[in-house]
């Protein structure tokens, strides 16, 4: 396992070098989830989609692959970012999943939260004393993007090709909820990534909700 300094070394490096790269996915992301709580329906679902496509390649191909090589299992890594980045290109594509805002009620209350936490990533750094460079930033780090696609996730369930939402929630969960309680708090201490943690627990239960309504319904 990589020492605690030099992995936090990894993510400064990787901050500064793509400098202002971050920012501007950040500030994607908001408007993703800006427009989608704003105006809901097919042009903000595609949206979503298409920015996690996009985000997704850049983590595998940019920060695995091009800048984290001293990261643990990063082709691993890599290949898992992909392909999300991919399935969320073929979600888009065949216009499978349909994100939906709740109208109202706690799926409501809990979605707008759940994308006010995945957001606040960067405000955890802050608070705890880092310099920018040491920010966790949703769209250009893995963990924070994984986070809001959870919240995402967690508002609809496919009817059809029922096997790509699940292979897509599926790999999303792999990565949120065993290593937050793993390594990335118990190692590194990255407390901001209980924030993908609780997220991915709310995604869980969403579909599990969802699933059995979907069955007593039939």
């Amino acid at each position: 396992m990589i020492p605690a300094n030099e992995w936090w070394a990894v993510l400064q490096h990787y901050n500064e070098t793509i400098f202002p790269a971050q920012v501007v996915l950040y500030l994607l992301a908001m408007a993703v989830v800006g427009i989608f709580i704003w105006k809901p329906g097919k042009i903000a679902s595609h949206l979503a989609k298409g920015f996690f496509a996009l985000a997704f390649g850049w983590i595998g191909l940019v920060f695995f692959l091009a800048l984290g090589r001293e990261l643990p299992a990063h082709n691993a890594q890599a290949f898992l970012f992909l392909s999300l980045a991919g399935l969320f290109s073929l979600d888009l594509v065949t216009n499978t999943s349909l994100f939906r805002m709740p109208d109202d009620g706690w799926r409501k209350t809990a979605a707008l939260t759940g994308f006010g936490l995945a957001l606040a990533y960067p405000l955890v750094g802050l608070l705890m004393g880092r310099p920018f460079s040491g920010w966790i930033i949703p769209g250009a780090f893995p963990c924070p993007t994984a986070a809001l696609a959870l919240v995402f996730m967690a508002t609809t369930i496919s009817e059809k090709r029922r096997w790509l939402y699940l292979v897509t929630l599926g790999l999303l969960l792999l990565w949120a909820i065993p290593f937050p309680i793993l390594i990335q708090i118990p190692q590194f201490g990255a407390y901001e990534d209980g924030i993908m943690l609780v997220l991915g627990v709310y995604a869980l239960v969403s579909w599990l909700l969802r699933s059995r309504v979907a069955k007593s319904s039939v």
